[in-house]
């Protein structure tokens, strides 16, 4: 499989007939993600790294991110991520509880869960992120106010809070239909976001998106990537690349992911957006961000303007309370956060 991925971060590359980016574009993330990459080994990281460097443009002061399970992080492997070009790691902690961990099939313990991040830190890896997961069965009100303040005392930058969802075709939703778990209850989710809201204003953190925090700016550069609509080239089985008009994404199945890269064709399908589709991608994922939706930025995408278009659905959201707009931003209020996709799709082109 890394074999397969060097061969096509190669195909990409600035010295290949097939580059992805232009001569003027710098790579400015790097993110390991989409899975376990932490039970690679350091030296596949690094070779990979390699890989990276010699065939783009990536900027020395470059994030460059891995998502690790807790149990990986022990102090040795921490001090070779480090050396190895890792600045940033993204932690799926999910919850500082046992029983929490047991219910979701998690392979660290609690313990693991509060040493791994000092760990990282002696490392000199400072850039931290943490996964946690709220509104399932079992997650009192109590334990997940618990488990942000024990995530916050743990020094670290970046928070990303999921609700838990349940997905069709999962182990989950066959356990919750025959009844050996419970369903996650709305009110509770709600409820454990509303907490959410409250404590990072109290507590100093900056919700920027709705699922990720931070402290001190300490953006997610690689995610805020994607709510700004950056370019972005993706390497791996399913991995999607977009390019503003464009976008593209590799076949799931690893057999065939391989076999492809062996003979040098990456196997993958591209859509090309059209204009609406493009309006209703930037109004996904900007309302979404504490930034807001570009009011100029959707005039040029729909070639009219766009607030005069749905000034009455506009005014709608603004006497709810639901939308307020600063400037030519138009931005959701805490209240609107809990409807953030509905509300979207309200302007949706079609």
């Amino acid at each position: 499989m890394t074999e397969a991925i060097h061969k096509e971060l190669i195909h990409y590359g600035k010295n290949s007939a097939n580059p992805f980016f232009d001569d003027d574009e710098n790579i400015h993330t790097i993110y390991f993600g989409g899975g376990t990459p932490s039970v690679l080994s350091v030296e596949d990281i690094s070779r990979l790294l390699d890989t990276v460097r010699d065939n783009y443009d990536v900027n020395p002061n470059a994030e460059i991110t891995l998502e690790a399970n807790p149990d990986d992080l022990k102090p040795e492997f921490c001090h070779e991520l480090k050396e190895a070009g890792i600045n940033r790691l993204s932690i799926g902690i999910q919850s500082f509880y046992p029983e929490h961990l047991v219910w979701m099939n998690r392979s660290h313990t609690a313990l693991q869960a509060s040493e791994c991040v000092p760990n990282a830190l002696a490392a000199g890896i400072s850039n931290i992120s943490m996964d946690l997961i709220y509104g399932f069965p079992g997650c009192e009100d109590e334990q997940w106010a618990a488990n942000l303040q024990m995530a916050s005392n743990l020094a670290i930058s970046h928070l990303s809070t999921y609700c838990l969802t349940v997905e069709e075709r999962t182990p989950l939703k066959k356990l919750i239909e025959t009844g050996r778990y419970m369903a996650p209850d709305e009110d509770t989710a709600a409820r454990q976001f509303q907490y959410l809201i409250d404590w990072s204003k109290r507590e100093g953190w900056d919700h920027y998106e709705i699922s990720n925090l931070c402290r001190n700016g300490s953006f997610s550069l690689h995610n805020t990537g994607y709510w700004k609509r950056k370019k972005y080239l993706g390497i791996g089985p399913s991995a999607h690349s977009y390019n503003n008009t464009q976008r593209r994404w590799n076949i799931k199945d690893n057999k065939l992911y391989i076999q492809s890269l062996e003979q040098n064709k990456p196997a993958c399908e591209t859509e090309t957006l059209t204009r609406n589709e493009q309006l209703n991608d930037l109004l996904l994922t900007s309302l979404r961000t504490k930034w807001g939706l570009d009011i100029t930025l959707a005039n040029e995408l729909v070639g009219e303007d766009f607030f005069a278009k749905h000034k009455s659905l506009f005014d709608k959201y603004f006497s709810l309370n639901l939308l307020k707009q600063e400037a030519k931003y138009i931005q959701l209020t805490d209240t609107g956060k809990f409807f953030a996709d509905g509300i979207a799709s309200e302007f949706f082109a079609t």
